[in-house]
């Protein structure tokens, strides 16, 4: 009898979790939290051309960022038309089947009820993962399953021999790695538990190896296109033992819900918080040594390890969000389950999950780093005032800086055409300004728009009035171009917080 109650009080625990991760994102994406950014509205642009044919292995212009999730949101789009609630479906759904998968891994690893409550864990903290996983960045969603997939099969197999499961695996990696190399601080502390544990796995190497192939082919031959470019990634100039101890002080507190993301404020003072991370730490190593079995130990070697692999890579130096952690979140959520032994703890991690997420949450709501995270600007929440000028008086095409005009082709179905412009180049030309050519595949994410809007002879500007913090007015991208454009015969009107120029 106790044990059926106690079966009913899960599931209690488990609906309210899934309610309150759903209400959260509710919430969020109404919020200043849900306002789209330019990120988001190329992945939606990519999953829009889609439907035209047009395929690409990349985040257009760059050499990472697999397209599995644009493949998957081109069918809505097709059904249900282009809209921001689509395109954020997709991360949503790869979210919750993370979740499921945490659950899976917590049965093999620390047992019911800590892996249904870890599973829900994921689902509601910490913060940073509520707002990602309803981001459409393209590869967080899809990270999170195959990161997740990987320690799963990679438990099966310590377990017993499978061919069928290696072949999985190499599988998984391969499609994992085309998606994002953040699968890599995941997939190499695991393989390499699994080699200690079994090495007789290698013997099916064979069928793992075609597989992982097949599955990373479109990174193949995209590199081999573009000279190898997914290893010309920049670094900001930080050495690896900068980026390892951004890991330990920014990053992985974030993670943990110690600190608040793109703030860096610890959440509960700088003494206390640093108490309660050293503390964890201590319960990290404590519970290492304790480890009841091999396979929970997978864990903590993942965990162990994970930092180390992370800080290799050269785009780890931002250390204002924990973007580059999320793949760890799912360990992160089982080595807390191995405390909640029963429902009572499990409910009481879940309640205390969801309030410090919505705490955090509502932080960034009114958080001015939060606004500036484009590049350091304040792009203005919406651009209806914008969009209901252009449509009504022009220009049709436009050139604008990265974070407003790819939100301007994808608000509008690309009725109105803007081309990303490298601002500081503008220059007068045969009676017109425009800004210099494009060299680099970076350096305009779609190299058709740049060419539309540089044949139109009528093609205007779209340039955001509010200079970049800590700047002065001057820094304003209206003040700064402003007398170049007026005195070649520009006319300007001011949108909210957008000044328009027209040819006159």
């Amino acid at each position: 009898m106790t044990r059926l109650a106690d079966s009913r009080a899960l599931w209690i625990v488990v609906a309210f979790g899934a309610i309150a991760g759903v209400v959260l994102r509710v919430v969020v994406y109404r919020s200043s939290l849900g306002v789209l950014d330019g990120d988001e509205a190329v992945w939606g642009l990519m999953a829009r051309h889609v439907l035209d044919g047009e395929l690409s292995a990349f985040f257009w212009g760059q050499g990472y960022g697999g397209t599995q999730e644009v493949l998957a949101t081109a069918p809505l789009f097709a059904l249900f038309g282009t809209s921001t609630v689509l395109m954020r479906v997709v991360p949503v759904a790869l979210t919750a089947v993370a979740a499921v998968l945490v659950w899976r891994i917590g049965r093999r690893t620390i047992g019911d009820p800590g892996a249904s409550a870890a599973a829900v864990l994921l689902w509601v903290w910490p913060p940073y993962l509520v707002w990602k996983s309803e981001r459409a960045h393209g590869f967080y969603g899809s990270g999170l399953v195959f990161a997740c997939l990987i320690l799963l099969l990679v438990l099966r197999l310590a377990e017993r021999r499978s061919r069928l499961d290696v072949a999985l695996l190499g599988l998984v990696i391969g499609l994992g790695w085309w998606q994002t190399p953040q699968i890599v601080p995941i997939a190499l502390p695991a393989i390499a538990w699994l080699t200690w544990r079994r090495r007789a796995v290698w013997r099916d190497a064979w069928v793992a190896l075609p597989l992982a192939v097949v599955g990373a082919l479109p990174w193949l031959v995209s590199n081999l296109e573009h000279d190898w470019w997914s290893f010309d990634v920049s670094s900001g100039e930080t050495p690896y033992p900068t980026r390892l101890r951004g890991f330990f002080s920014s990053t992985f507190p974030m993670a943990l819900g110690l600190r608040v993301p793109f703030t860096s404020e610890w959440l509960l003072g700088t003494a206390l918080s640093g108490l309660v991370y050293l503390a964890l730490l201590g319960l990290f190593a404590l519970g290492w040594w304790r480890s009841p079995s091999p396979a929970t130990r997978l864990l903590y070697v993942v965990t162990a390890c994970f930092g180390f692999v992370y800080a290799l890579s050269p785009s780890t130096w931002i250390v204002d969000e924990p973007r580059y952690v999320v793949m760890l979140l799912p360990i992160l959520v089982l080595l807390v389950g191995q405390a909640l032994t029963t429902v009572r703890r499990a409910a009481v991690a879940v309640v205390a999950g969801v309030a410090l997420s919505t705490l955090v949450l509502w932080q960034l709501t009114t958080s001015p780093e939060f606004e500036r995270r484009a590049d350091g600007l304040f792009v203005p929440r919406t651009f209806a005032p914008l969009l209901e000028e252009l449509e009504r008086n022009g220009p049709r095409h436009v050139f604008a800086g990265y974070w407003v005009a790819y939100r301007l082709d994808f608000e509008t179905d690309e009725r109105l055409v803007a081309a990303e412009a490298t601002l500081p180049t503008l220059s007068l030309h045969g009676g017109r300004v425009v800004p210099d050519r494009p060299t680099g595949l970076d350096e305009s994410r779609h190299a058709e728009y740049d060419a539309v809007v540089r044949a139109d002879p009528d093609a205007g500007f779209v340039l955001l009035r509010e200079p970049p913090p800590d700047r002065t007015a001057e820094d304003a991208e209206d003040v700064r171009w402003r007398r170049l454009l007026e005195r070649a015969g520009y006319e300007r009107t001011v949108v909210d917080g957008f000044a328009v120029y027209r040819r006159g």
